[in-house]
């Protein structure tokens, strides 16, 4: 007798906002950590102490400052209305807006504006 085996693709985890945010905290964390180790520890005794702990410290800091930066930066969308052609101006963290032409209701996703599903009441 034969066994079969199923293959499923795996669900890998993608490097999204929150696992870049959580990245960037723990590496800046750890820089901090270090540094403030190595200062207090060998900075006493010379300026080797000094000279590798003092730019870790500041490393810690800014580091992450960096990293996260494309999670902080919105765009400005303006695209005409799908429905009238009025031009609409929004950002991009705009989920959902209603035309100031002729007021539908219209949603931004992937920066664009789409016109939303009416859904008929039951």
């Amino acid at each position: 007798m034969t066994e079969e085996t199923t293959q499923r693709p795996k669900s890998g985890k993608t490097f999204d906002g929150a696992y870049g945010f959580s990245f960037s905290i723990t590496v800046g964390l750890v820089l901090f950590i270090a540094g403030l180790f190595i200062s207090l520890t060998l900075g006493g005794a010379g300026s080797i102490g000094l000279i590798f702990g003092i730019p870790l410290l500041v490393a810690g800091l800014i580091i992450p400052l960096f990293m996260m930066r494309d999670l902080f930066k919105t765009s400005e969308i303006q695209e005409p209305c799908p429905n009238c052609g009025q031009t609409i101006k929004t950002s991009d963290a705009t989920l959902q807006l209603r035309c100031p032409g002729c007021q539908k209701v219209i949603d931004v996703r992937e920066e664009k504006l789409f016109l939303a599903e009416q859904h008929s009441p039951l």
